[in-house]
């Protein structure tokens, strides 16, 4: 269990795992509203989804964003288990590419095009626009100020890291060479 952070709190029977890493790095589980806070503040997006959301700190060594998806990814799949491969999408408006995903060993499978929405400086996916608003507070957002927000199409990078490699044969796309932030057919 090298690695593993586990919950030291717990009363009885087996200590769950909370996280991976040492004391100097390490990826670990905090309240939704602790993270929420963080990404509202740190993050590009602004938002915080599931585990589509990462905000390192400046102070944070090189490489450190691979090392965080590693560790998560370790954690992951021994908490749990059932959770067969993820998924992350890379848009353009980073100007990389999905390179973080790259080092970290993702496959690629393409790209494709996406509607996105900036209301005051937030942006927002196409797809929350058809949300239900009462089943989503930024689509609720969205909808009522909608005459505000202004709209681009971006390119979004589809990248996978299959836990149980088995998942691989199922996949539906065609895994493509990544793409590259300084190739000629991006400039």
């Amino acid at each position: 269990m090298k690695g593993y952070i586990i919950e030291h709190n717990a009363l009885m029977g087996h200590a769950p795992i909370i996280g991976f890493g040492d004391d100097n790095f390490y990826v670990k589980e905090i309240d939704r509203n602790v993270a929420n806070k963080i990404i509202k503040e740190k993050h590009y997006s602004k938002k915080y989804l599931e585990l589509n959301r990462m905000w390192l700190d400046d102070i944070a060594p090189k490489n450190s964003e691979s090392k965080a998806i590693s560790y998560s990814i370790k954690f992951i799949k021994r908490k749990y288990p059932d959770i067969k491969w993820i998924q992350s999408f890379a848009d353009e408006r980073c100007g990389k590419f999905g390179i973080v995903y790259q080092a970290a060993n993702f496959k690629y499978y393409g790209e494709h095009t996406a509607l996105f929405w900036t209301l005051d400086g937030v942006i927002y996916h196409n797809s929350l626009m058809t949300r239900d608003p009462k089943l989503s507070k930024s689509a609720a957002i969205l909808q009522v100020d909608k005459d505000r927000a202004t709209s681009e199409t971006l390119r979004q990078f589809r990248y996978i890291y299959f836990i149980d490699k088995r998942w691989e044969k199922k996949v539906l796309l065609k895994e493509q060479p990544y793409e590259k932030h300084y190739s000629q057919n991006n400039a």
